[in-house]
């Protein structure tokens, strides 16, 4: 950068400032010093303008030392901010990593679940058809029994004897007379 002279006019006097900065910024900071300058004059004690310089000197040099206190806080807060946030990616990045992985251990225990529940509705249905079978032969086992045992009781209470009818043309081994003649 350029160097360059630049003057100012302080409580009268006339400063050259040799600077890289602007003109315009120049003439800001003068403005600032001789509006310090005034103010430490209407403080109500008896000081000339030098005494006046050298409180505004010291106004700016204490300002100047708070802003850099300031300024450092604020570094060190941001250093802090940054190694937290570090900490929370790295934390991020295991969470998401668990994530996926419960994402993915979820999804094999559903299609598990949706195969077991398959599984279950087929055992359900052949479970219903063997019951259907099962449950249809012993109510018609129960249906002869009780007809048979009807059949018993009834026969008993007419004084039914079983007899058997035979035939006159039947031999005793069930041959017919008819082949012999």
């Amino acid at each position: 950068m350029d160097k360059k002279k630049v003057s100012v006019q302080i409580e009268g006097r006339s400063y050259a400032i040799i600077t890289t900065e602007d003109k315009s910024y120049v003439k800001k900071v003068a403005e600032e010093v001789t509006e310090r300058i005034r103010k430490a004059a209407q403080s109500g004690r008896n000081l000339d303008t030098r005494d006046c310089a050298v409180l505004a000197a010291l106004d700016l040099c204490d300002d100047r030392n708070k802003a850099d206190r300031k300024n450092r806080d604020v570094v060190d807060k941001a250093d802090q901010i940054i190694r937290r946030s570090g900490e929370l990616a790295a934390q991020c990045k295991e969470y998401k990593e668990k994530l996926a992985s419960a994402i993915n251990e979820n999804t094999a225990l559903t299609k598990r679940v949706k195969a077991l529940e398959e599984q279950l509705r087929v055992t359900i249905r052949e479970n219903e058809a063997l019951k259907k079978n099962a449950d249809t032969k012993p109510i018609e086992n129960q249906k002869k029994f009780e007809q048979t045992v009807r059949d018993k009781k009834t026969e008993k209470l007419m004084g039914y004897v079983p007899m058997r009818q035979y035939s006159l043309f039947e031999e005793k081994d069930g041959k017919s007379d008819t082949n012999n003649e």
